[in-house]
């Protein structure tokens, strides 16, 4: 999966959690910080997924946080499937 559009994703399903800023913003650090370029592995994605997940513990909880996760999992995994 190419980035841009897994950002697209994470950030669809986290803005109603925490702000459309906020989840893009974090993607693309998290991305950067991992060192992920032009597209994503699935290593990749179990990678950032784990570090947004941390971040989304302080503001959601972990309960909420896990949710959000799997959520988030699904429609990249969706998002992938129809590439």
């Amino acid at each position: 999966m190419r980035t841009t559009d897994a950002i697209r994703v994470i950030v669809e399903v986290m803005a109603p959690y925490i702000g459309d800023t906020m989840a893009r913003s974090a993607a693309r650090a998290h991305c950067q910080k991992l060192e992920i370029r032009e597209t994503l592995s699935a290593a990749d994605v179990d990678a950032l997924l784990e570090r947004l997940g941390s971040g989304l513990n302080i503001f959601l909880g972990r309960d909420r946080s896990a949710a959000v996760v799997a959520e988030t999992r699904r429609a990249l995994e969706a998002a992938g499937d129809a590439s």
